[in-house]
Formats: structure tokens, C-alpha cells, sequence
């Protein structure tokens, strides 16, 4: 009873700051540097920042689960299909659920991700539906999300990415906002083995968030990950876990005052 109220009373705080829509960051590895990861590359850039799409180089398939503060209501569970769309491009397909049967939030997004040379590019068509059981009922709405990597200095990457730049909302009535979201970033990579990325989070009528994060490649198969960010202040660890075609990823994060996070991603590349 007693989870069952605080996942309640989190819901609730969570619905007077927007009636849902908000762009929930998924993927293990990205969980376990603090999500400082606006500029990483990979499969789940489908979240992240489409931008990183054009990374992906084979057909790829991942699957995310997020078990927030231990709660099941406040569970993420989340999928992405990524595929080659020529030498230097790639689509994605993705989908988020979030809450449980009383609140729930989803989001399916279509995206596609290019590179210019020293620089990509990516961008993104999302449909998003909120539920609250009782009275609210269902609200549906379509926004987009967009976002650029930039390699201006060898090893040296700057990323930018941007939610709902049209400031769509989930309904008028109640002036039933979407959060507009922005963040930039930067990421070094040391050598082959180290990654060090930094990232500023600004959500519109809200404090910025300050990441950072580190990518140790420990040996070949194993990769060890730790961050932190402000606002709320929360600490963050984990793993990857490279065996043939699949690859492992988990995390957890710690929030000094509602406790830990797991998370763990799994994901498959085609030969």
C-alpha cells in the first residue's frame, strides 16, 4: 500500500508539471552515464537524438526495461528497430509505455538520421497518448523532435537536440501542454577506450539540468559507465556487455531521496 501511494503522489506531482507528453530518455547505457548522451551514435539515438541514427550500419533490433525508484507503476518499457537507408543514412522505429493501467503515457516515433560528412543531421515524427483513468480519460497528439552532431575537431563531437519545437499540446482545454525540451552537449574521446560527455537539459519553465558522464572500455567484450546530474541530483553506474551480435547493457541510478533506479537494455545486430 505503501508503494502504491508514493508511485500515486509521483503521478500526481509528475501531471501538475504537464498533462504528459514529456520526452522520457531511454537505454541502459545512456541511464548509466547520467543520460549525458546527445551526442552518442547508436540505436537508441532514436531517443536520445535522431541525429545519432546514421551510426547504425546494419539492421538492429532493442528492447528497454526501466523499473523507476523499485515501483512497477512507474515502469518504462520501450522498443527500437533500426535500419540502413544507404551508405550514410538510417530509419528508425520506436515506441515508449510508461505508468501502469490507472496513468499510463505512450510514444511511438518514426525517425530518420543522416551524415553530411562532419556532421549529422536527424529528425522525427512522434504520436504520443496519455491516460488517467476516471475522469481525464485519453489524450492523443502528434509532435516532433530533431537534433544535429557536429564533429568540428577530430575526437571533439557537440550535439544538440530539440523536443516539440512546435509546442504541440495534448489538449486546449486546460492549456495541456507538451513540455518543449532542449540539450546540448559535448563528448571526447581520450582514446578508443575512454569517452568523457557533458550536456546541459533545459526544459521550458524549468531549472537546467547539468550532466556528465565517462565510457570505459575495460577490455574487449566489457564496458564499465558511471555519471551525474543536477536537478535533481542523481548518480548513476553500470555496464555494457558485447557477446557475437548482441549486445547487454545495464544501469542504475540513485536518487538521494526516492532511492535506486534499475535499468538494462538488450540489444541485436543482424550480420
Amino acid at each position: 500500500m505503501k508503494k502504491f501511494y508514493l508511485a500515486f503522489f509521483f503521478l500526481l506531482s509528475f501531471y501538475t508539471l504537464f498533462a504528459g507528453g514529456g520526452n522520457i530518455p531511454v537505454g541502459a547505457r545512456s541511464s548509466a552515464v547520467a543520460n549525458a548522451s546527445v551526442c552518442y551514435s547508436d540505436l537508441w539515438s532514436a531517443f536520445n537524438n535522431q541525429a545519432g541514427l546514421a551510426g547504425i550500419k546494419k539492421f538492429t533490433a532493442g528492447v528497454y526495461f526501466e523499473n523507476r525508484f523499485g515501483l512497477s507503476e512507474l515502469g518504462v518499457k520501450s522498443f527500437a528497430l533500426g535500419v540502413p537507408a544507404g551508405e550514410s543514412a538510417a530509419i528508425a522505429l520506436s515506441g515508449t509505455y510508461f505508468g501502469y493501467s490507472l496513468y499510463n503515457e505512450k510514444k511511438v516515433g518514426l525517425g530518420v538520421g543522416k551524415s553530411f560528412g562532419k556532421i549529422k543531421a536527424g529528425i522525427q515524427l512522434d504520436y504520443l497518448s496519455t491516460v488517467i483513468a476516471e475522469n481525464y480519460g485519453t489524450r492523443n497528439a502528434f509532435t516532433g523532435e530533431a537534433g544535429i552532431i557536429a564533429e568540428p575537431l577530430q575526437n571533439f563531437l557537440l550535439g544538440f537536440h530539440i523536443y516539440n519545437p512546435t509546442q504541440a499540446k495534448m489538449a486546449d482545454y486546460g492549456d495541456e501542454k507538451i513540455p518543449v525540451m532542449m540539450r546540448l552537449g559535448a563528448l571526447y574521446k581520450f582514446s578508443e577506450k575512454v569517452l568523457v560527455s557533458v550536456e546541459d537539459e533545459k526544459e521550458v519553465d524549468a531549472e537546467n539540468s547539468v550532466k556528465a558522464g565517462i565510457d570505459y572500455r575495460i577490455a574487449e567484450p566489457l564496458y564499465l559507465r558511471a555519471g551525474f546530474a543536477t536537478n535533481p541530483e542523481i548518480g548513476s553506474f553500470g555496464f555494457g556487455l558485447q557477446f557475437g551480435q548482441f549486445v547487454l547493457d545495464a544501469a542504475a541510478s540513485f536518487h538521494q531521496v526516492l532511492g535506486f533506479t534499475p535499468h538494462i537494455s538488450l540489444q541485436y545486430e543482424v550480420k
